[in-house]
């Protein structure tokens, strides 16, 4: 008895579920198609709500069934699941509005092209495209300058670095100023001479540096008009060098 009353359970539960037959959802796919008077949206949906016992190839077969390209069938698909639970302005219904208008505002973010939706419910296919170039070029060009700010962080890193290096090595190079002869002869005793040419190399390659960024400053401000129209692009970061290969630009 008890088993009995588990399996009628089972039975109600399965019976609630949303999904359309197999063989319904090609049946009516296939006045769809021959008609084409219901629309992509609703073969959209069908794609979507048709029972899943078919596993992984399920849409390619329900494709096959119905006569249409299974690519196809797939972006009707993807273009209901992008707006089944949208809410459309007035009295309409979703499925009113143009399909090809839905499909062109698909690619966009959801509260972009639901806010294009409500502010422009009579909108064409062609409104849409040019709605959608706008927002993905406005996307482009904030992704753009996302990037020049990201670098420009970075080479304000590095020249800080650069001072912090020229700091480092006055303070250095000024300990010997500050030694006592005691304390100099100390100091002596831990020099390898043969080291000082890396000291030397890379003291020189620090002024070859300053004077280069000053020329550099002198020309772009020469090469300047008297008022910039665009701002200046902003260059991609530049690699700090390795310690080691900075030592054998010293020598060289």
């Amino acid at each position: 008895m008890r088993d009995q009353k588990r399996k009628q359970v089972v039975v109600d539960t399965s019976a609630t579920t949303n999904t359309i037959p197999y063989d319904q959802a090609v049946a009516e796919g296939k006045a769809i198609i021959e008609n084409a008077e219901r629309g992509q949206w609703r073969l959209g949906e069908l794609a979507h709500s048709v029972e899943k016992q078919y596993g992984e190839s399920k849409l390619a077969k329900f494709a096959e069934a119905i006569g249409v390209a299974p690519c196809t069938l797939a972006r009707y698909r993807d273009v209901y699941r992008k707006w089944k639970d949208f809410c459309a302005p007035g009295r309409k219904s979703i499925s009113d509005i143009p399909y090809s208008v839905l499909r062109e505002l698909a690619t966009l973010d959801d509260h972009v092209r639901e806010q294009i939706i409500r502010d422009h419910p009579d909108i064409t296919k062609r409104e849409a495209r040019e709605e959608v170039r706008k927002h993905k070029g406005n996307a482009k060009e904030k992704q753009q300058q996302e990037q020049e700010n990201e670098w420009l962080r970075d080479n304000r890193r590095w020249f800080n670095d650069l001072v912090a290096l020229g700091h480092q090595a006055s303070r250095m190079a000024g300990v010997v100023d500050e030694c006592t002869p005691e304390q100099l002869d100390n100091l002596l005793q831990a020099i390898n001479p043969g080291s000082l040419m890396h000291v030397r190399g890379g003291g020189r390659m620090l002024i070859d540096l300053a004077a280069r960024l000053e020329a550099l400053l002198a020309e772009q401000e020469a090469a300047e008009p008297a008022e910039v129209s665009e701002p200046v692009e902003a260059s991609a970061p530049i690699e700090r060098a390795h310690p080691e290969a900075t030592a054998q630009a010293a020598v060289a």
